[in-house]
């Protein structure tokens, strides 16, 4: 069975996500994923909204379960069936076999707190703090109506023509990082069905495992990152889309502009009365 499979993915409490992969089950909650072969299945059952994952265990011992609380009902009734249906017949021989030395487990990276969030929060910061200052120095000098409109339009405008230059910035990165970069195929560690995006996983040349989200929902995607710089990072975007990002940078930056021009024009005129 593909990963095309109409197979629903099992959502429960406490994040907890089952899905099933054709070959495998997995199971996800947090950072933590676990990998289980129908090999090591005995059989999953479902009771209620509850859905649990029975491993194969010798003769004797106690098998080990997974499970996923708070499911759907109707996704259960057509999951539990198809992976049952799925599981490699039994033979006498499975009476010694422990699944659980079958499974594997590992953490799967976030998004990663890259430079652009950092610089952004930086930013945010400066945005406030100039506007705050520019406010009180125009009332100490005894316009407190221009004071007034600073701080109520002044971070609106910043913040607009800043946010312009980012898109502009990242649209630049867009072009720049695939025709002078060094581009390498990434892998999807996770979807997020809610938003359409998913998180891809990488190791940089300095031997760290990276994460970055986008919209892109293959099994693998290009990213290019720069030779000299590994924290500039982003995955291959089609010209049209960068044709529009510079665009539409461009837009909300004359945008900002002219806020921030309206600001300049009316702390004037409060100085001219």
């Amino acid at each position: 069975m593909s990963n095309s499979s109409p197979v629903p993915v099992l959502r429960g409490s406490r994040g907890t996500v089952l899905r099933f992969t054709g070959d495998a089950l997995t199971w996800s909650r947090d950072a933590e994923e676990v990998s289980i072969p129908l090999q090591a299945i005995a059989h999953v059952r479902t009771e209620g909204r509850t859905v649990t994952v029975r491993l194969v265990a010798p003769v004797g011992s106690a098998p080990v379960v997974h499970r996923v609380d708070g499911v759907s009902r109707a996704a259960a009734g057509l999951f539990v069936p198809a992976v049952n249906a799925a599981l490699p017949e039994r033979t006498e021989e499975d009476g010694t076999v422990d699944g659980s030395t079958l499974v594997s487990a590992h953490n799967v990276p976030d998004a990663e707190d890259n430079p652009r969030e950092r610089m952004m929060i930086r930013i945010g910061v400066g945005i406030g703090v100039v506007s705050v200052l520019s406010a009180l120095a125009v009332g100490l000098l005894g316009q407190w109506a221009g004071a007034l409109v600073i701080v109520l339009f002044a971070p609106l405008g910043l913040g607009v023509a800043v946010f312009g230059v980012l898109i502009l910035h990242m649209a630049y990165l867009d072009w720049y990082l695939p025709r002078y970069g060094i581009t390498v195929e990434v892998e999807r560690a996770e979807v997020y069905s809610h938003s359409g995006s998913a998180v891809y996983t990488w190791t940089d040349p300095h031997g760290r495992t990276r994460g970055i989200s986008g919209k892109v929902t293959t099994e693998t995607a290009p990213l290019a990152y720069h030779p000299s710089d590994a924290d500039k990072f982003t995955l291959c975007a089609s010209p049209l889309k960068v044709a529009g990002d510079m665009s539409l940078g461009l837009v909300v930056l004359l945008v900002g502009l002219g806020i921030l021009a309206g600001v300049a024009f009316v702390t004037w005129l409060t100085f001219a009365a």
